[in-house]
């Protein structure tokens, strides 16, 4: 029996919190009402608020048990709400974690920390002050993960607490941000989903003339907007926008050189409109940029522009001066808008350097968890082939003849003739090859489960994957199998390549003894179409076994 399911709902948000959250109450004055929260904590540990217990309560491991908890109820996203466990690690430590509520089964995952970056790449804010309850250690953790995140803690102040962090008053959190802001600060961070903030930030934002930042405001925000809903904060700036709208001031398309508002660049909710109902579409975008500082800023200040949310980045080589980035882009935005936008910011770009298309959700996986369950799923050449199509959008893969006037890759398989990707839609990157050939390798090295046959008497035999060290037992099968025959001469690395072909490791079958008696393998023609051989023990023939191996061959072994 399988696993029980439900259907996923974007109006549930599942939360994970630690143990020793205690405001569930404040959490939920960010939702809408027709949200429910689904709320399970970590296990307890004994130890005090610093960064010793930030690791505990961030274990991958354990927030992937708990992300699973809240899972039935079917939730569109699963955040993990803790500041301090979501940066203790830095920014590879929060990356693992968003992992591993994916890995745990949710459709999406945010945490608190990444969120905080998500806000402010969203404000475009790159200076921030910090107002911390945690002792100075902790605080410095913090500072060092947004360093990492690009973004410079200009000032901080910390309480100190040790414990009890949520007894703290909104007029004590209020007076740790006034004694944290300064003049270089463009924002002001709030730290700990254990601080009561929300009734606080509307007023202080007018006192300082900045956006004020919280915990639980960020991972609000970010949950709720990963599951297609905005966020409830009245006066604060992060879920209300600021006092005038950023989108006001872009170019009208019929003159690249205004600033005056275009038509076609106002938003529906501007213009009064309202959205047509569905889900957001998800959009990829490849942009070709110099390599040089500022063109990745100028790139994600555009889709901020048009209220579109990156989701993934990847960065690919082309040549010694150019990268091509490509990301995925969600929001709601349409593609004819982000690309237009894009090619303003960009000053000027050619008609082939931003290229915009319809993404496939499953692309949100991060790149090596896709190319591992490629490469898990290939059974056989064609397998591999259509992995391989899957990992680099490929039209075709092959390595026959592909179609004219497309863009072709070329890939060194480890064995055989090389392969060949071609598609339409955009050029392949020096990043794109090596993805490519690693994938063939993985491929070629990928060992498929282990099947077993019964004979009439009741002989158990059983077929695996060759590790490619059995070259003394083939040679010992060979000689049984050719007694009586012309002499044949064979090399160690005739043998070894009869182990290890191309298109996936050779097929071993063995009696319940141990002994070797039989070889399937896949070799190369020169025509370049891989052919089956099967080598059997005399004792076998007529028994149907080589059938039963060759069809092994054909989709992987099955049991």
């Amino acid at each position: 029996m399988g696993e029980l399911s439900s259907p996923r709902d974007r109006d549930r948000v599942g939360v994970v919190v630690p143990y020793d959250f205690a405001l569930d109450r404040e959490m939920w004055r960010w939702v809408p009402e027709r949200v429910t929260l689904h709320v399970t904590r970590t296990p307890f540990v004994a130890t005090p608020a610093d960064a010793a217990q930030a690791r505990l309560i961030s274990d991958p491991a354990m927030v992937r048990r708990a992300a699973r908890d809240v899972l039935t109820p079917g939730p569109a996203v699963v955040a993990y709400s803790c500041t301090s466990g979501s940066f203790v690690g830095g920014v590879a430590g929060e990356a693992a974690l968003r992992e591993a509520v994916l890995a745990a089964g949710a459709p999406a995952a945010v945490t608190t920390a990444g969120s905080l970056v998500a806000a402010c790449a969203e404000l475009g804010v790159t200076r921030l002050a910090v107002a911390t309850p945690y002792v100075d250690d902790l605080t410095g953790l913090l500072a060092d993960f947004l360093a990492g995140a690009g973004v410079d803690t200009v000032a901080r102040h910390g309480l100190g607490l040790l414990g009890h962090i949520w007894t703290t008053t909104p007029e004590q959190v209020a007076a740790a941000v006034r004694a944290a802001d300064h003049p270089d600060a463009q924002a002001v961070f709030v730290s700990c989903t254990n601080l009561p903030t929300y009734d606080a930030i509307a007023g202080l934002e007018r006192e300082l003339g900045k956006p004020v930042l919280t915990a639980n405001q960020v991972t609000m925000w970010a949950a709720l907007r990963a599951a297609g809903h905005a966020a409830v904060g009245p006066g604060q700036t992060l879920v209300d926008g600021p006092s005038v709208p950023p989108v006001l001031r872009v170019v009208d398309a019929a003159d690249p050189g205004s600033t005056e508002p275009g038509p076609a660049d106002l938003d529906p909710a501007v213009l009064g409109t309202a959205a047509e109902p569905g889900p957001a579409p998800l959009l990829k975008v490849r942009v070709r940029l110099p390599d040089e500082s500022g063109a990745l800023a100028r790139l994600t200040a555009a889709v901020a522009e048009v209220g579109g949310n990156i989701l993934s980045l990847s960065v690919h080589g082309r040549d010694a001066g150019t990268v091509v980035d490509e990301m995925l882009v969600g929001g709601g935005v349409t593609a004819d808008r982000l690309s237009r936008v894009i090619r303003r910011r960009l000053r000027g770009s050619g008609p082939d350097t931003v290229q915009v298309t319809p993404a496939d959700p499953h692309e949100l996986v991060d790149g090596p968890t896709r190319a591992l369950d490629l490469v898990a799923a290939a059974r056989g050449r064609d397998g591999l082939f259509d992995g391989l199509a899957a990992l680099l959008h490929a039209d075709e893969v092959g390595t026959g003849p592909v179609a004219a006037g497309t863009h072709v890759l070329e890939l060194t398989a480890p064995a055989g003739p090389p392969v060949l990707a071609c598609r339409d839609w955009a050029p392949f990157t020096v990043t794109e090859r090596a993805r490519g050939e690693a994938f063939l390798r993985a491929g070629a090295a990928t060992p498929a489960p282990r099947a077993t046959v019964l004979l009439p008497g009741g002989a158990e035999l059983v077929a695996e994957p060759a590790s490619g060290e059995e070259t003394a037992e083939l040679d010992v099968l060979l000689r049984t199998c050719l007694a009586g025959e012309p002499a044949v001469d064979w090399t160690p690395a005739d043998l070894a390549g009869l182990l290890a072909p191309v298109a996936a490791p050779a097929l071993l079958l063995r009696t319940a003894a141990g002994d070797l008696v039989g070889v399937a393998a896949l070799l190369g023609t020169d025509a370049g179409v891989p052919e089956p051989v099967v080598v059997l023990h005399p004792c076998l023939r007529g028994a149907g076994v080589g059938r039963w191996l060759r069809g092994r061959l054909g989709s992987g072994v099955a049991a």
